[in-house]
């Protein structure tokens, strides 16, 4: 769904100051009309533009008649959004109209900010669209089923694509546990190479970890294959049948550019992966929340399927409930976070805190990769109102483009 911007400017206003201004809404990549060309132009070639991200640059003042009669042709509908900066008067306009807008009955919001930061919004904006339509042709692979723990987790699928479009596939958990005899094949062999030099220790059988990475390898190809972007898997159930985990596997899928793997066919947090990974161009780890202190609001977070391509160091040792195959245990830099969860029937619930890494820990009774965090918003949250156990860790402080994104979909 396109960004549209239909910028308005007074028959007074210099026509410099208006050619400059237009330059610099055309280095976004969204669509810029005149009042006039957005009618005579835009309307005719696409029946669904009135429907799409419309906004209303308010360039000067004496502008708030003729922003009046446009929306009255075109029938855009509410909320109308105002777009103001910081000179010619364009603030005062947006004001007006919007109240005159609400003696109408209908809504409208001003967004206002600098020229320059505008210019930043309707680029970020842009890029939201982008990740939508991304999302639209996206396709979930679901190899076995959700693990039975997940009593909190369930999601309708229809509801899921009918909201984001994305397609669930799914398949049976022996489209791995059949692989597991292969052998490892020689373009993949690199990959458990690079693992096991940069490892710092391995505390681990050389058959299981051959056979960890074969089935790393099966998931990749079986990934690339049916043209997945994300795969959950029923890991446990992989590890009962063939006494491989999949950590090695979902650790790999993560560090790759185009594809996020998920643990024990968990859907609200892969599709939060992939969320993740589409606004923020980053590698994610989904971890269990172990410990929760209130007194100093930090958060542990651990899980045994790290990324190695976010943290600093890492051990290659046994699965932490079953003491078997193969886990990482990685260590992070001490370094900003964002946590975030997607959640509900259709996936439009969620929360975001960034936080800080403060501490790498290696208790005996948790899941490998262990990390104390301190967060900016209340840890209470995963006492009281959380969504469920697992969260998503992001590197960087995402936040705010995670709210701004929210916001973007609010307006469609």
């Amino acid at each position: 769904m396109p960004v549209n911007i239909i910028a308005f400017f007074s028959s007074t206003s210099l026509k410099r100051r208006v050619s400059g201004i237009m330059d610099k809404l055309g280095s976004t990549q969204a669509k810029v009309f005149t009042p006039e060309n957005y009618v005579s132009e835009g309307m005719k070639r696409d029946k669904t533009i009135r429907d799409q991200h419309n906004y209303l640059f308010v360039g000067s003042g004496g502008t708030e008649d003729g922003i009046s009669k446009f929306l009255q042709k075109t029938k855009i509908p509410p909320p109308i959004q105002l777009l103001t900066h910081e000179g010619d008067n364009s603030l005062p306009a947006a004001m007006e109209v919007r109240k005159y807008l609400d003696q109408q009955g209908i809504t409208a919001r001003i967004i206002h900010d600098s020229l320059e930061n505008l210019i930043d919004r309707i680029s970020n904006w842009c890029q939201y669209d982008s990740i939508l339509n991304r999302l639209t042709a996206s396709k979930i692979g679901i190899i076995g089923n959700p693990s039975p723990w997940l009593i909190a987790s369930g999601i309708d699928q229809q509801a899921v694509a009918k909201k984001w479009g994305v397609e669930f596939k799914q398949y049976p958990i022996n489209m791995l546990t059949d692989r597991t005899n292969d052998d490892l094949w020689e373009e993949f062999s690199p990959n458990l190479e690079k693992f096991l030099n940069n490892a710092e220790s391995i505390d681990c059988k050389t058959h299981d970890i051959q056979k960890a990475a074969i089935v790393a390898q099966s998931l990749v190809a079986f990934s690339k294959n049916h043209d997945l972007d994300a795969v959950t898997v029923e890991c446990f159930k992989l590890l009962e049948e063939t006494e491989i985990s999949g950590c090695l596997a979902v650790s790999h899928m993560n560090t790759l550019d185009n594809v996020v793997a998920g643990c024990e066919g968990d859907l609200p947090t892969t599709f939060t992966m992939l969320l993740g990974k589409y606004l923020t161009n980053n590698s994610l780890f989904m971890a269990n929340v172990v410990d929760v202190n209130v007194d100093n609001n930090s958060v542990v977070f651990a899980h045994c399927t790290v990324p190695t391509n976010i943290i600093e160091s890492y051990d290659v040792m046994s699965h932490f409930e079953s003491d078997k195959s193969v886990a990482i245990r990685g260590k992070f830099p001490f370094r900003d976070i964002t946590v975030f969860k997607m959640f509900g029937k259709d996936l439009t619930d969620y929360w975001v805190s960034e936080g800080v890494i403060t501490k790498n820990l290696s208790e005996e009774h948790q899941c490998r990769t262990q990390i104390r965090t301190t967060l900016t918003e209340s840890v209470t949250y995963f006492l009281d109102n959380s969504l469920a156990n697992h969260h998503v860790i992001i590197p960087g402080k995402h936040k705010q483009r995670i709210l701004d994104f929210f916001n973007f979909i609010k307006r469609q």
